[in-house]
């Protein structure tokens, strides 16, 4: 293994999968870029995913993500994504930014993640990890914490979504980049254009896997911002909790 590093860091290009119709960087592309280097970067810091599983019968576990973005990357951009993790505790918390060429910050996100027990798929609640040998960065991408968001009962039905194979990870439950997916196709495609998003912020709550479906469900509230949850439909639990924030481009 190499060397623990308090930051790490990768290249990146922004590919025709990544864009979307106005050749920007797509969301879902932002929270898939973020997953892959906060795996790459467990595994430096003697976590990874396989380590987990193998040894400890435990797992990553996404609860919370907050994503902010100044300018969008477009199709054929260089980037550098960055991340580092706060110091330990009972939740992890852990920063990403994507900067430009020129190193200047292009977006910004916060998310927060847990240890889960493979088998019993209880939250180890005491500090269960450490970063032994590791100064820990203390600088924040944002300019606070993701705090708690709870669902909104009279959200309207926009749509429902059954959850399939191309949904799904190694957990066999929906990937956390996916549920982007799902909030930004609870927007029409006129509603996509003339504006962009500039911050998502999504709570996940219940893990959801093949043949659940979901009720997509939204509510403007006023100021550019939008809520949008997902609720399965079975035993009407609540499985993901989100606000869209809109601006002109």
């Amino acid at each position: 293994m190499s060397e623990a590093v308090p930051l790490f860091t990768m290249r990146r290009s922004v590919t025709d999968t990544d864009a979307d119709f106005a050749r920007r960087l797509k969301p879902t592309a932002m929270f898939g870029f973020f997953q892959d280097i906060a795996a790459l970067h467990a595994a430096n810091l003697g976590a990874s995913v396989e380590r987990l599983h193998e040894e400890l019968n435990v797992a990553w576990i996404l609860m919370r993500v907050r994503l902010e973005i100044d300018r969008y990357p477009v199709l054929a951009q260089d980037v550098t994504v960055e991340t580092w993790p706060q110091e330990p505790r009972a939740l992890y918390e852990r920063d990403y930014t994507i900067r430009d060429t020129g190193g200047n910050a292009l977006v910004r996100a916060g998310s927060t993640w847990v240890i889960m027990n493979l088998g019993t798929r209880e939250i180890k609640r005491d500090k269960f990890l450490d970063y032994a040998g590791v100064e820990v960065k203390k600088d924040r991408a944002l300019g606070s914490g993701v705090a708690r968001l709870k669902p909104i009962a009279d959200a309207d039905v926009i749509y429902e979504k059954e959850i399939k194979y191309s949904d799904l990870d190694y957990n066999i439950h929906a990937n956390n980049a996916k549920y982007v997916d799902y909030i930004m196709d609870s927007f029409s495609f006129g509603e996509h254009r003339g504006r962009e998003v500039k911050a998502i912020e999504v709570h996940y709550v219940n893990e959801t896997g093949p043949g659940s479906v979901l009720e997509i469900r939204r509510k403007r509230l006023g100021g550019g911002q939008e809520y949008v949850g997902g609720v399965r439909k079975g035993d009407r639990a609540s499985v993901f909790n989100a606000i869209v924030e809109w601006g002109e481009i």
